[in-house]
């Protein structure tokens, strides 16, 4: 059987999504069926196809006679994605702990991410750094969902991830949080390496706690078009 590869409408889908996770198509952006034709290079239909998976994943807002936007951050949605993944995420690295234990690729797997955090702590501060620093904590994050036994687990935090992604960029590159947030991952990975379970999945929490903190602070001192701080 023949492998035509993705559709247009994957392909359309999957250039908005990541452009809406990148910060390229910042919240509220107008998404007009002609601009994205042009955009794509794609007919009608594919978009209008991609633009019904977006909306379904929470991405894109279809509104009658308006049209689509690039969806609006709440503050409310924000509390509620980050009370989401306090629930899910202390879960989760419990059963990478387990699973890195028992598994020798998938330990290494977790020692080379440490090194890599562990270089990162060394570096000077800037925007690059912080790239860098994002990149290879979505790798982790992306290692502990493979590393979760439980299925349904593993898909609810996967669905979160695209709104993660563009808070990140919400929060803007913020030098002094990287340095707290890579001692984090630090933490986080010697607790999983040492198998401790309780003290990784209490530093996650942890972890999630300060971010939250960081994305309202950071927000408050330079609001953004699209982000409704006080919704």
């Amino acid at each position: 059987m023949t492998d035509l590869g993705p559709s247009k409408a994957d392909q359309v889908h999957a250039q908005l999504k990541e452009e809406i996770e990148l910060g390229e198509l910042a919240p509220g952006t107008p998404l007009s069926e002609l601009w994205l034709v042009e955009r794509t290079g794609a007919s009608r239909t594919p978009v209008r196809e991609a633009l019904r998976r977006l909306a379904a994943e929470g991405l894109v807002d279809l509104t009658p006679r308006l049209g689509a936007r690039v969806s609006r951050v709440s503050a409310q949605s924000v509390r509620d994605l980050f009370e989401y993944r306090q629930l899910l995420e202390p879960a989760a690295i419990r059963q990478a702990t387990q699973t890195a234990a028992a598994d020798p690729a998938t330990r290494q797997a977790f020692a080379d991410m440490r090194a890599g955090f562990a270089r990162i702590q060394g570096r000077s501060p800037s925007q690059e750094r912080s790239r860098a620093f994002y990149e290879l904590a979505d790798r982790f994050d992306w290692a502990i969902i493979g590393a979760t036994r439980n299925e349904h687990l593993r898909r609810a935090i996967a669905d979160l991830r695209p709104h993660t992604a563009r808070l990140r960029n919400l929060s803007h590159l913020d030098p002094q949080r990287t340095d707290v947030s890579v001692g984090e991952h630090l933490a986080i990975c010697d607790a999983l390496l040492a198998g401790d379970a309780d003290a990784a999945a209490t530093l996650i929490a942890g972890h999630l706690a300060e971010s939250v903190r960081t994305i309202f602070r950071n927000l408050a001192e330079a609001p953004s078009d699209g982000v409704e701080l006080l919704g």
